[in-house]
């Protein structure tokens, strides 16, 4: 079928078509757990499931369904009700997909918690969200603060053996047991939260931005303009779902009745190549990060005619034009580089389902149902190559999130001129094409992840040896970004040896492994305002 033009899209765009897809009218309360699972036909599969230990698993529509009934009834029988938070430190794993829909039906709020973070980002979390119950997974139940302040409860779900459960855990299969196939859902707004997701600030400690039961209307259009996704399709997001784009692009392709592939182990780029061709994947939703890898492979492994790729869809971070001509010329594919944010949901990008010329290096262009401008700081639209603000326009509709927990001055910070703006900064040519341009802050994005540099620059004055720390980001050619540290030492201590890795395993430790500063230079004091602020904009220049 021919595809529509980028023009013809927007012209026929009309939000009632997303309604109608997910079976709700703009006046009546939604639950997520019936529209991602329970509308659907039970006997049809939704998750093909890949284990760390060779073992595969299929589940279908009904299964999940029936299983995160018996976990909604888990919750509610400790006491858990609408609004409550229900935090998740777990990997992609069928259990997972089971506690969150679960929370969701019993009408609680799920926050997400990336399995990479140590100790204290883990305590900070559930101690801000509020967080009721807290659950887990036997490999990284060791992983938690000793003791976890704040939840009422830890369900952990154990090792096929029974172990990996502490004393005083609840255990997530034999609490199920007891447990009732079905229950009643709890009916919810589309602009009350359904999401607590945790992103990192440059000035102070993460944000919890509070992410809407609207959010599958709002991601309808990237699933079918951006991502592509047809009913016959076999879809594999890589991300993890503690991070907003892996938890979207697993719950969306369910609420269309779309099978899900996951693989629990992080995906390396050789395996990646052979799950492509073993199990047939015709689209992939993953990272420039993973890209980048199975780049530098090289030719002769990557040229796989066996692979059946139809549409390949990369976020997270700008994806450079050379990745983009690299599986054109292997794949005959052409990656659609996209752009969203924790905020703004995805509202722009390079679209597969649209007859659109694609200029690579660029962020491609607004996704139709959205308004977007590269703004000033007063929110004044800027002309075509002006950098600036990407903005915003609230919809009644499409919207994602509903600000910050607990935090309404930050709140109102995102807002310029009626534009909503987060400190992306980015600038528009002739054409109306985004190309990004960094951030106005100072957050680091590494491989996809958002990194805050004030919680590392925390984690680091952990070591006794350590009076200061400034942490900016460094181009890097395979992450984007890497951390780089400079390091002020107390006082009559002087860099020795082995100095840089006690650093390192002290920021390891204390938030986990993908946080830590990978080059750190020592240094005699760091550029600073009249009051004291680290200039870092200072530093990131040289």
């Amino acid at each position: 079928m021919k595809k529509r033009t980028y023009a013809e899209a927007h012209r026929a765009f009309r939000w009632e078509e997303s309604f109608r897809a997910l079976d709700w009218t703009s006046m009546t309360a939604i639950n997520l757990g019936y529209t991602i699972l329970d509308r659907h036909a039970p006997d049809t599969v939704a998750l093909n499931w890949f284990g760390k230990n060779g073992t595969t698993r299929g589940y279908t529509f009904g299964e999940l369904s029936r299983l995160s009934n018996r976990f909604a009834n888990v919750l509610r029988s400790l006491g858990v009700g609408k609004g409550d938070r229900v935090a998740g430190f777990l990997p992609r794993r069928p259990e997972t997909i089971v506690i969150m829909l679960g929370t969701w039906k019993a009408g609680a709020i799920y926050v997400p918690i990336f399995t990479g973070f140590g100790p204290d980002a883990i305590q900070f979390r559930v101690q801000h969200s509020g967080a009721k119950i807290f659950c887990t997974q036997w490999e990284y139940r060791a992983r938690l603060p000793k003791p976890l302040q704040g939840p009422l409860a830890i369900v952990a779900v154990a090792a096929p053996g029974g172990e990996g459960v502490d004393a005083g855990d609840l255990n997530f299969w034999a609490a199920m047991s007891d447990q009732s196939e079905t229950c009643d859902l709890v009916g919810c707004r589309r602009d009350e939260p359904a999401v607590l997701l945790y992103t990192s600030g440059s000035t102070g400690p993460p944000k919890g931005v509070k992410i809407a039961n609207n959010f599958l209307l709002a991601i309808h259009p990237y699933m079918k303009y951006a991502v592509d996704l047809h009913l016959d399709d076999i879809v594999w997001p890589t991300g993890d779902p503690g991070w907003g784009y892996g938890l979207v692009c697993y719950m969306v392709p369910l609420a269309m009745g779309i099978p899900i592939t996951s693989h629990e182990a992080v995906t390396t780029p050789e395996f990646c190549l052979s799950l492509l061709r073993d199990h047939r994947v015709t689209n992939l939703a993953t990272t420039p990060t993973l890209l980048r890898g199975i780049m530098a492979l090289g030719p002769d492994v990557v040229r796989r005619p066996d692979i059946r790729l139809r549409c390949v869809s990369s976020c997270g971070e700008p994806l450079n034009p050379e990745v983009v001509g690299f599986f054109h010329q292997q794949w005959g594919v052409t990656v659609m580089d996209q752009y969203g944010s924790s905020e703004f949901g995805l509202p722009i990008g390079n679209l597969n389902a649209v007859d659109m010329v694609v200029k690579p290096g660029s962020m491609g262009l607004p996704l139709p149902g959205f308004e977007m401008a590269v703004v000033d700081d007063e929110g004044r639209e800027l002309g075509p190559g002006e950098v600036g603000h990407i903005g915003m326009r609230p919809s009644g509709e499409g919207y994602y999130s509903l600000g910050y927990w607990e935090d309404p001055e930050r709140t109102r910070e995102l807002s310029r001129g009626g534009w909503m703006t987060i400190g992306d900064l980015a600038r528009r040519d002739a054409d109306g094409y985004f190309w990004f341009e960094g951030r106005a802050d100072d957050v680091i994005k590494s491989a996809g992840y958002r990194i805050g540099p004030f919680e590392v620059e925390s984690a680091i004055l952990h070591h006794p040896a350590v009076a200061e720390a400034a942490v900016v980001g460094k181009p890097d050619a395979l992450r984007g970004q890497i951390v780089k540290a400079y390091v002020v030492l107390k006082p009559g201590t002087r860099p020795f040896a082995g100095l840089e890795a006690e650093i390192v395993d002290v920021v390891k430790n204390c938030l986990g492994k993908h946080q830590y500063p990978r080059d750190i230079e020592f240094v005699v004091e760091l550029p600073k305002t009249e009051t004291g602020k680290i200039q870092r904009f200072i530093l990131r220049k040289q």
